[in-house]
């Protein structure tokens, strides 16, 4: 009914991610090793779901002591470790899981996130042509623009 029990709901729900994340996600685990921020990190760019997920996890577990949010998954994935990221982001559901006996809303949801791609991807070109300290964050910020649009795909949430 409010902005505050949108914020409730999507703190306590688990968001599914696409397919293709999950896959790579565990394929990256099996390797954990040779795995690295910048491999996970444009992996996990892909997915406006799955970016989503990793940072607010980091901003809801970041040591006292930093006293600036991280702004992009790799700088997240910096600060947490690769080790403990495998261990809170365990196997994922995926949205093609979830929405399984629902083809109409599969079919929005990856319409939204085509959207999402071709925002990041205008995003990327565009600060191409920037030199400025901030510019990593605009594609991530184009990415998740359309996340409330993406979550009216799931039942239930409406």
């Amino acid at each position: 009914p409010d902005r505050a029990a949108w914020t409730e709901y999507f703190r306590t729900v688990e968001i599914p991610v696409l397919f293709e994340t999950a896959v790579a996600l565990e394929a990256l685990r099996a390797n954990e090793d040779d795995a690295d921020a910048n491999s996970i990190g444009e992996m996990v760019a892909n997915d406006p779901l799955m970016t989503l997920k990793v940072l607010a996890y980091a901003s809801s577990h970041r040591g006292k002591s930093v006293v600036t949010d991280t702004e992009t998954v790799t700088a997240a994935l910096v600060m947490m470790g690769i080790s403990p990221f495998f261990r809170a982001f365990g196997t994922q559901l995926t949205v093609e899981e979830h929405l399984a006996s629902e083809p109409e809303a599969l079919a929005g949801l990856h319409a939204t996130v085509r959207r999402a791609h071709r925002a990041r991807n205008y995003a990327l070109g565009v600060v191409g042509h920037r030199i400025a300290p901030d510019a990593a964050v605009v594609p991530s910020g184009a990415l998740l623009h359309a996340f409330a649009d993406t979550m009216v795909w799931f039942p239930g949430t409406t």
